[in-house]
């Protein structure tokens, strides 16, 4: 009977010799344990913790886009893949200034001992405070929320423009109206509110806010200054148009048209309005024809 060899290495392993059956079951057994180790190696957070690498952060000057830029190095003596997620979230050195969440995941190779530089899409994600400037010093951080990593993930699978992205990652964060969420296009702009929605459990507004320019030193300024929107409704007979502003008390505080003659059909009328200096809280935009309202509109500001 011929005999059955047995890999040396296997032998010194395991440190006796032992039947083929248990050296294959022995073996399976080790894959599926050192696979998520592995796998494990390639996350961020793991490496830091395991003082792998060393991260050095900074401000490129900006506060949405690619503003900020990290330096990894590789304090192993192999090489080492690793990818920044996105919904990670670096932390100022400075309270006053803003947290910047990543939406784009970075995937880099350092050589052994190695070092290299990456510049992150990011967003700040604290509203009240400050933007970065070049230099800023940030924490390697840890992951967001989990409702900022949901946006985070979604934002990378998508383009839209910095200033929507910013509202966006504002209104998760800071819980910003979403109706200040305007990517310059109807359908861009109603899939990113209805993700934030989502996300949120707050409704998607039918009308866009702008706000008042941030002061000195800050990013964003809570002070509404315009509303505009686009009202749907249908006429079914001829008739004199009227349309209001109330506040949530009921008192008539705008009129924005008042004696036009309308005939049956559908219309769709854009809404333009001042709001600088309005006190906060619900207004209704009512389009009545003969004294009977056909339309109620609520915005919030």
């Amino acid at each position: 009977m011929a005999q059955t060899r047995t890999d040396p290495f296997l032998l010194s392993v395991v440190g006796e010799t032992l039947p083929m059956r248990r050296l294959a079951s022995w073996t399976i057994a080790t894959l599926l344990i050192t696979q998520p180790l592995a796998a494990e190696r390639l996350r961020l957070d793991s490496l830091l913790r395991l003082g792998r690498i060393d991260l050095q952060v900074t401000g490129t000057g900006g506060y949405a886009g690619e503003c900020v830029e990290v330096e990894v190095i590789n304090k192993l003596p192999s090489r080492l893949d690793l990818f920044i997620p996105a919904g990670w979230r670096f932390g100022s050195q400075d309270s006053t200034i803003q947290d910047l969440l990543v939406v784009k995941d970075e995937v880099l190779a350092l050589a052994p001992h190695g070092r290299t530089r990456v510049v992150c899409r990011a967003y700040c994600c604290e509203a009240s405070m400050g933007g970065p400037g070049a230099g800023a010093r940030f924490q390697p951080g840890g992951m967001a929320s989990a409702a900022l990593v949901k946006l985070a993930e979604q934002l990378a699978a998508g383009r839209y423009p910095d200033t929507a992205i910013q509202q966006a990652v504002w209104a998760v964060s800071d819980e910003h109206p979403i109706s200040a969420i305007d990517a310059g296009d109807a359908a861009a702009t109603l899939a990113l509110r209805q993700l934030v929605s989502g996300i949120t459990g707050r409704p998607v507004p039918w009308y866009t806010t702008a706000f008042a320019a941030p002061e000195e030193g800050r990013v964003f300024n809570p002070a509404p200054v315009h509303m505009t929107g686009r009202v749907e409704f249908q006429q079914r007979h001829a008739g004199v148009l009227t349309i209001v502003v109330k506040d949530a008390a009921g008192k008539t505080i705008r009129v924005l048209d008042e004696g036009r003659d309308l005939r049956q059909g559908r219309y769709s009328i854009d809404v333009e309005l001042t709001v600088q200096g309005w006190p906060k809280g619900q207004y209704s935009i009512l389009f009545a024809v003969d004294g009977t309202i056909l339309k109620r509109q609520g915005f919030e500001l």
